[in-house]
């Protein structure tokens, strides 16, 4: 019961940070209109795929801990990672004033200051302290949300004022994973920087694995946006598209909150048990569909509010209902990613998901630039396709493996009778 109440009230603080983030876009949003607001394409992409330099350090440093649970591994995995850190910080700042727009040159220090929140965060979350993760996210959304409310008037001020709230949060991420950093009695040295290169290995070739895990669902989470982005010419369009998977975003990320809470465990029980992992199937399946109907049915109420108070986002309300399916599927993504991690298959699910990706990512690409259709109608048979082919694959990834993944050994058999 600890694990439930504790995952109740990390949710329930989670949905508040999310709410009032989700209550920041919207407030700019109305601010500076749909084709001002469509400039935040750009800084929200680069966000997202800068990410991904991250090379998987964190996720492999979790899975260390939930496999191996030896001290000497702790500590190399946690000083290889701040080591990194600090090389691809410079790297991501360098890359967003090259690529970046002149106004969102600061975006590229926002993606360097998260690096770091998602060292200390991991270190908080592996050593139980969800706590702590909640309050400086919390402390970064409302100051966020008070400074886009009472003083941002443009899309500059905008990341400004999130970089600001960064810093904040981060600096009591940094005082809160201090202690772990002791206890794991870290020494920094010029020793390290000889040693790093093959200390550093089996961490990346684990994490990079998971890392081109983490793409599948970011591909289907921006792809969208990626092709809206260099094929439309029409800001106010992208504007409300922008908006509209902000909004979905958000509740997509109120349910990323309980896989977050989880996975340590999930991984841990998949990786023992076929049982746990038919259970982790059933009951993911089923949450799934039943929030999937409930947007659906939801969906009309929030266009009428959306028509009375946002007139200027009117498009807003085509694509919302398409972006909400959208999100919430790809959630199935990471029902079968768990699984395989846990069975050490993640090669396995890699060459299925980017199989799909080509073929998906090729359509689409024809679509938008031979197809003829207007940039709106598009945009729908994008969400349409992008939801239908994630159903389709990924109910039949399950099934092509489900052999391997769900069919009991006699070992496995002998651990959950042990478990019971």
């Amino acid at each position: 019961m600890g694990h439930i109440r504790k995952s109740l009230l990390f949710s329930a603080l989670r949905y508040l940070e999310y709410g009032i983030i989700a209550l920041s876009y919207i407030v700019i949003a109305k601010k500076v209109g749909p084709a001002e607001y469509s400039k935040t394409i750009p800084g929200f992409i680069f966000l997202t795929y800068s990410q991904y330099l991250m090379m998987g350090l964190n996720q492999a440093l979790i899975k260390a801990y939930v496999v191996d649970s030896g001290f000497e591994v702790k500590q190399t995995y946690v000083k290889n990672t701040l080591y990194y850190i600090c090389l691809i910080s410079f790297i991501a700042f360098l890359t967003g004033i090259i690529i970046l727009p002149g106004q969102l040159w600061v975006v590229s220090v926002i993606s360097s200051m998260i690096y770091f929140q998602s060292i200390f965060q991991t270190l908080l979350r592996l050593e139980d302290k969800i706590l702590g993760i909640n309050i400086s996210n919390l402390v970064f959304s409302v100051i966020y949300f008070v400074c886009v409310f009472f003083l941002a008037t443009d899309i500059k001020q905008f990341f400004l004022y999130w970089l600001l709230s960064l810093f904040v949060s981060n600096f009591i991420n940094g005082v809160q994973a201090y202690p772990i950093l002791k206890m794991l009695r870290l020494k920094f040295n010029k020793e390290d920087l000889r040693h790093i290169a093959s200390t550093i290995k089996p961490q990346i070739k684990s994490g990079i694995k998971m890392t081109l895990m983490g793409i599948v669902s970011t591909y289907f989470l921006t792809y969208d946006r990626f092709l809206l982005n260099f094929f439309s010419d029409n800001k106010p369009l992208k504007g409300n598209y922008q908006l509209a998977d902000n909004i979905a975003s958000t509740i997509y990320l109120f349910f990323v909150t309980v896989l977050f809470y989880y996975s340590p465990i999930l991984l841990k029980r998949a990786s023992l048990s076929s049982v746990y992992r038919m259970q982790i199937l059933k009951y993911g399946a089923g949450f799934i569909l039943l929030i999937s109907v409930l947007l659906v049915m939801v969906s009309p109420l929030l266009n009428i509010a959306i028509l009375k108070y946002f007139p200027a986002y009117k498009a807003l309300t085509h694509f919302l209902a398409y972006q909400f399916l959208l999100k919430i599927n790809i959630l199935g993504i990471s029902i079968a990613g768990t699984i395989s991690i846990a069975l050490n298959r993640e090669v396995n699910f890699l060459k299925w998901w980017f199989m799909v990706i080509l073929v998906t990512g090729l359509v689409l690409l024809v679509l938008y630039k031979f197809s003829g259709l207007k940039t709106e109608q598009i945009v729908i048979i994008t969400l349409i396709l992008q939801f239908s082919m994630i159903l389709i694959a990924n109910g039949l990834y399950l099934l092509f493996n489900r052999a391997n993944f769900f069919v009991a050994s006699a070992k496995d058999k002998l651990i959950t009778e042990n478990a019971l």
